[in-house]
């Protein structure tokens, strides 16, 4: 078994065109560890699609959808952008690591763009510690200062 990190790219089959960059196995062709799931559009990924990914053993993850505006089912890629930002339901778990996630909205003339993007994040997420990692503990809080007692004094 290999010891490659893995990143799984979500992409709108409308987004950037990588298809003459793809082997049989769906993997980018010149970004080493990098596996493409085409989807009609990517309205359609679920916060839980990401979360199963990163669980599953992926290092990364990248939501590739068309350009913002340009969405070919009307929205889909203002939806799936909302719901990475937090800003819609369903979201992404609050224990997701977002430096692990990457969303890059494409025009279908995109490609070069896309495999720049790709191969800068995979770089990025190869340098981060492994997935499960024990992470430092973290600091203590300090301590809360004693109530005051602002009593009124007798006269």
């Amino acid at each position: 078994m290999s010891n490659e990190k893995k990143v799984i790219t979500l992409l709108c089959e409308r987004a950037a065109d990588l298809n003459n960059l793809l082997d049989a196995d769906g993997k980018l062709q010149g970004v080493d560890g990098c596996s493409i799931v085409k989807l009609p559009c990517s309205g359609m990924i679920q916060p839980l699609m990401i979360e199963g990914a990163l669980k599953g053993g992926a290092a990364g993850v990248i939501v590739c959808g068309c350009q913002l505006g340009d969405c070919f089912y009307r929205e889909g890629n203002k939806i799936v952008r909302e719901r990475l930002l937090g800003d819609r339901p369903p979201s992404l778990k609050k224990a997701t690591d977002r430096r692990r996630v990457l969303g890059v909205w494409l025009s279908r003339l995109q490609t070069q763009k896309f495999v720049a993007e790709a191969k800068e994040f995979v770089a990025y997420v190869n340098s981060l510690e492994p997935v499960g990692a024990a992470a430092a503990p973290a600091a203590k809080p300090a301590a809360a200062p004693a109530p005051k007692t602002d009593a009124p004094a007798d006269q």
